[in-house]
């Protein structure tokens, strides 16, 4: 069973680390601001690429986030336990604390969509709650969410009180020519791209953390405790019962279609306008972690049915290496898209080409994790990572342990 359990989390942080790479992918193609846009995408609006964007943000987009970010939460718990255990929790301060420079020289140096620096530093203040009861633990991740999410609706209200729509013509003019600027630095020099990916992701963490309320450090928060109320109750580790995942597939694929009808409501009416536009976008963030826990349920689900065991066992070695993919993820899609780096083909391919791209990745780290880890007992920079927090241990797994493995 706990063999069980231990493949179960890892099949679930593989699912998340290559469902977050099809949302990732146009983020490092297009500017932030336009990367996830229906209408303001700069290649148009052809129907290929147009049934891509669809499919990304119906079951997609923020799902694998929060999913992750909940398996971060549960972590926490796994490394260093409920309290009163000292070396344990000296283990997770210096894990997660070494964890915050190299998320910033991720994002400076890589990759400006990095979140590790973020979750390190919420994991710190996330931690102290981890001897709290399972329920308070949820409770106070729901209601935290529910909360933004209320604030996210009166803020849309308050907008379309004052006449909502779009900026005017005139703003909207300025904000394009920013767009461009932005996209003709990073598909520029190398230096270009490097100094244009540093600002724009330090004026997000910069923006992140002193705006008020702050929203992205708040929501992660939220995400963190749900996901260790629920390791607590055993929902991510596959010991609840048959009827809770059940409901949770249940709840899950209700959300979904919610999603669903706003999205396609929004794609499908001629003019595009910003009030479903809204809508969609409040829905899918507000529902976003009922659908993870409802790909929570199916994974479950797959590893209880010998004929869907496949996945999982597919999926497990990725999750093992997660720290390692996610960073080959940064360095592949920047290598292929920012100036100065490799091909250069920022700006110049529209969403089924990024689709595409990301499947062979899939593909590939799919591959190199199933012989990395019959081999070794970690990733690569999960090993190095380690050393920081735990100093020297065993890479490569003893031969009959890789015998067994392969």
């Amino acid at each position: 069973m706990v063999k069980d359990r231990i493949v179960l989390l890892d099949s679930l942080r593989g699912l998340a680390v290559l469902g977050i790479l099809l949302c990732n992918i146009p983020i490092a193609a297009e500017p932030h601001s336009v990367a996830t846009s229906l209408t303001l995408w700069p290649l148009g609006m052809a129907p290929a690429s147009v049934a891509v964007w669809w499919v990304t943000q119906v079951f997609f987009q923020q799902k694998f986030y929060s999913m992750f970010a909940m398996l971060f939460g549960a972590s926490i718990l796994m490394v260093g336990g409920e309290g009163g255990d000292k070396d344990r929790q000296r283990t997770l301060i210096l894990r997660l604390a070494s964890l915050l420079p190299i998320g910033l020289l991720h994002g400076l140096a890589i990759w400006q969509g990095d979140v590790m620096n973020t979750y390190a530093v919420v994991g710190l203040l996330a931690m102290w709650a981890r001897s709290w009861p399972a329920k308070r633990l949820l409770r106070t991740g729901i209601g935290l969410h529910l909360g933004l999410s209320a604030w996210a609706a009166w803020n849309l209200l308050q907008h379309a009180a004052q006449g909502g729509g779009d900026p005017p013509p005139a703003q909207m003019a300025k904000f394009l020519a920013g767009v461009q600027a932005d996209s003709a630095q990073y598909a520029g020099t190398f230096t270009q791209s490097l100094s244009q990916n540093a600002r724009d992701f330090w004026e997000f963490v910069f923006g992140a953390f002193t705006q008020w309320p702050q929203t992205w450090p708040l929501l992660v928060l939220s995400l963190m405790l749900m996901g260790m109320g629920l390791y607590k109750l055993g929902v991510l580790s596959g010991r609840a019962s048959t009827g809770v995942y059940q409901g949770l597939i249940g709840a899950g694929l209700g959300a979904l279609a919610i999603v669903c009808l706003a999205e396609t409501a929004y794609m499908v009416l001629p003019s595009h306008p910003w009030a479903p536009r809204a809508l969609a976008r409040w829905l899918q963030s507000a529902t976003a972690p009922v659908v993870s826990l409802g790909y929570v349920g199916l994974m479950v689900m797959a590893t209880r049915a010998r004929v869907w065991k496949t996945i999982p066992a597919v999926l497990a070695p990725v999750g093992q290496m997660a720290f390692t993919n996610y960073l080959t993820q940064s360095i592949l899609m920047t290598a292929l898209l920012y100036g100065g780096r490799g091909p250069g083909l920022y700006g110049k391919v529209d969403r089924p080409f990024l689709a595409a791209a990301t499947a062979v990745i899939w593909l590939l780290q799919i591959l190199w994790s199933r012989w990395w880890m019959a081999r070794f007992t970690m990733g690569p920079l999960e090993w190095l990572w380690r050393l920081a927090y735990r100093g020297p241990m065993p890479l490569r797994r003893a031969p009959e342990t890789a015998a067994a493995a392969t």
